[in-house]
């Protein structure tokens, strides 16, 4: 064998150790890349508020935005009527005056019943009668009913309004100067 030849398998050698070396690189980096998008998925992306984000709170429910229908579940006359007047004056929107079409016995000052979709609108009637129960059916719409039992006598206190939340601290002015 002859020095030639033996320079020429070093070389190629080389070569291969080089080339070896540069696929395992490229190989690493692409194993890299690939876990670091994967990573992504798992990482929450729901945008947190910072100091001077402005939060929109969902406005309170107020009586204007509940309808109700008003039942007579005793044997008085004209009660559901009357009721349903003073509920008008309160600001609540009045659909049906009638007796109750359940034909219960109401031993409390009323009964509210509500669907899934009024539930917000049953509590806030809730908060105008004293001593009412809540009693949740299968109705689809958000209307809610008050059927007022033996023990009526009439709506108590208009509750007061609440702020909803901490204040905010302001956020900084900037002034851009052109």
């Amino acid at each position: 064998m002859s020095l030639v030849d033996d320079a020429d398998a070093l070389e190629f050698r080389a070569r291969r150790r080089r080339r070896a070396t540069v696929t395992l690189a490229v190989l690493l980096l692409g194993l890299a890349g690939a876990f670091y998008y994967a990573s992504t998925y798992f990482r929450e992306t729901t945008p947190r508020p910072g100091p001077c984000t402005t939060v929109v709170a969902q406005a309170p429910l107020t009586p204007a935005d509940v309808t109700i229908n008003v039942y007579n579940a005793t044997g008085r006359q004209g009660l559901a009527l009357a009721t349903s007047k003073r509920a008008a004056d309160r600001g609540f929107k009045i659909a049906n005056v009638s007796n109750d079409p359940l034909k219960k016995t109401i031993k409390a000052p009323a009964q509210i019943r509500y669907g899934p979709a009024g539930e917000e609108s049953a509590k806030l009637l809730a908060q105008h009668v004293k001593g009412a129960v809540l009693a949740r059916d299968k109705r689809k719409g958000d209307t809610v009913d008050l059927v007022l039992g033996n023990a009526w006598k009439q709506f108590g206190p208009a509750p007061t309004a609440t702020a909803t939340g901490p204040a905010l601290p302001p956020c900084p002015t900037v002034t851009i100067e052109g």
